[in-house]
């Protein structure tokens, strides 16, 4: 995987847009922690209660599956923030200079047009769901369109960070692609 060192990310430095847009996803990773540990809590509650011979607690399963999708998709923002998403780095610091850095670009652009996409889509779902009043009525009944927004907030933030990426290697010395790795990263 690779890191990119916080001093080094132009969001993560200096007052302005730049801090509030670092705090935005230091708030998303919070968030996405308070979910993965309703997780953790609801399923063991669950699994007590159930084994304890008091039945289940019939909102349980469903809250944690919408915890999973919540951090799924606000987290995606943040470790690409952070420079901490899955990705394979073997073929591009192998590369030469310039064939690496047009690697990276390829992979940016490759990343923004996927968001972009599911910036669209899921946009016009949510903006119809909200127009027909549609409803998720199961254990938990909550407008539909809450869903769908959630995943474009997540692809409008994905966007932007890919926006980020872009310029910077537009700006990078040709071999930079080199020295996004921390060192003792993973």
């Amino acid at each position: 995987m690779n890191r990119i060192a916080h001093d080094r990310h132009p969001a993560g430095r200096g007052p302005g847009i730049g801090r509030l847009y670092t705090r935005l996803h230091a708030f998303l990773g919070l968030v996405v922690a308070a979910a993965v540990l309703f997780i953790a809590i609801g399923i063991s509650i669950d699994v007590i209660v159930r084994n304890a011979g008091f039945g289940v607690v019939s909102w349980m399963l469903e809250a944690t599956e919408y915890c999973l999708f919540v951090a799924t998709f606000l987290g995606a923002p943040w470790v690409l923030h952070l420079g901490e998403h899955v990705r394979i780095d073997m073929l591009v610091t192998k590369l030469p200079p310039r064939a690496g850095r047009i690697a990276e670009i390829a992979m940016d652009l490759t990343g923004l047009g996927v968001s972009l996409a599911l910036l669209y889509y899921s946009a016009r779902v949510a903006l119809a769901a909200r127009a027909d009043g549609a409803l998720v009525i199961k254990e938990l009944i909550f407008p539909e369109w809450w869903i769908f927004a959630l995943v474009a907030f997540s692809a409008f933030l994905l966007c932007v960070e890919f926006l980020i990426r872009l310029g910077r290697a537009a700006t990078a010395a040709p071999d930079a692609h080199r020295s996004r790795q921390v060192p003792g990263g993973v």
